[in-house]
């Protein structure tokens, strides 16, 4: 076996595991993508943040390890009754593989960084699986306009981020670049239905409904709303991550009560002032009528300046501070422990 390095690199596996054979599969946003086997994948997850389909250049300290453990905690902890595909340790059945991975050839390895999950690249949906049990996001525009949301007419004139009397399916498509493409639940079922897989979308569905329905509760139980959520599917299994702060928006229940009152927008615990920051961001490029673009948001992540432009520019070190805080504070708010307490009593690190 190749000699292990005295250190791992938080953006990428160390040459040695190259060396073994490994290769790696994909890198996205924030997670890179290592093939162990057939069978079995490798998950690292970064500190790299993005904002509307942009990776930025400098990272936020501790996101990849609240993101890893946290999916850990739902998939293990709160909702194990639902199929995922995380791979438990021989040796110790609460921790991940990754643990007997560390412990039997690589003692360098992060495992506060990755997982070790089934391979079922083959079997993903072409669709980013959405539930919202407030009527906020990307869909507010539409909603305001039209007063339905995914196919669904709802009650007219809520107010942003109002609560709605049940969730609602609101899926999208995944684009490899660029921005996803809201759709609604009428296309999804229709487009599985096309594959021969009608009986197992409206199966996920359930599923995903059910799921979504015992972490809100769980969550509200702790003074925290998660309202919206996003899960990626493989098969009839839950895959990626989970109910973590890049994929949710948590909020505290007292403080969107009183946003609610007070006609505000709650405090987000996500990367919500990251995007904040970049949608004040001016920028080097003009629009059609030859004024200045402010705002990463307005740029296009298809153009290859605009991505350099974005991969460049320097989040300010307070924002960054602040995120890595909320992603601290929410991970503690939901699983009653500290980051480190939780990595060394449930994951062995």
């Amino acid at each position: 076996m190749a000699s292990v390095p005295t250190h791992l690199e938080k953006d990428a596996l160390p040459e040695f595991l190259f060396n073994e054979g490994f290769q790696r599969m994909s890198q996205g946003k924030v997670r890179n993508t290592y093939t162990l086997n057939e069978k079995y994948l490798l998950v690292v997850a970064t500190d790299r943040v993005s904002i509307f389909d942009f990776v930025l250049g400098n990272p936020v300290p501790n996101k990849g390890e609240v993101l890893t453990a946290l999916t850990h905690f739902w998939l293990t902890k709160i909702l194990p009754e639902f199929r995922n595909h995380l791979i438990s340790s021989a040796i110790n059945h609460k921790f991940n593989a990754a643990y007997d991975m560390r412990a039997s050839f690589y003692p360098d390895l992060s495992i506060e960084r990755c997982l070790i999950v089934r391979n079922m690249k083959n079997d993903l949906y072409p669709f980013e699986m959405i539930y919202r049990h407030h009527i906020g996001g990307s869909i507010f525009k539409s909603y305001q306009k039209t007063g339905i949301v995914s196919g669904v007419k709802i009650e007219a004139n809520l107010p942003k981020w109002s609560k709605l009397r049940k969730p609602l399916f609101t899926p999208s498509t995944k684009e490899e670049i660029g921005h996803d493409i809201n759709v609604n639940a009428q296309y999804f079922f229709d487009e599985m239905s096309k594959q021969g897989k009608n009986d197992e979308a409206v199966t996920v569905f359930k599923m995903l409904s059910d799921a979504y329905a015992k972490a809100y509760s769980y969550a509200e139980e702790k003074g925290i709303l998660i309202l919206d959520t996003k899960f990626e599917v493989a098969g009839k299994m839950i895959v990626d991550e989970i109910l973590t702060p890049d994929s949710s928006r948590f909020v505290l229940k007292d403080d969107w009560e009183k946003a609610m009152e007070e006609g505000r927008d709650p405090y987000f615990y996500d990367k919500q002032l990251v995007r904040d920051w970049g949608a004040k961001v001016p920028t080097n490029f003009f629009d059609d009528k030859g004024e200045k673009i402010v705002g990463i948001n307005k740029l296009d992540p298809k153009n290859p300046d605009h991505v350099n432009f974005v991969h460049n520019l320097k989040i300010p070190y307070e924002i960054i501070k602040e995120t890595t805080r909320r992603y601290l504070k929410i991970f503690e708010l939901l699983t009653g422990k500290t980051l480190e307490e939780y990595q060394r009593n449930d994951m062995g690190v």
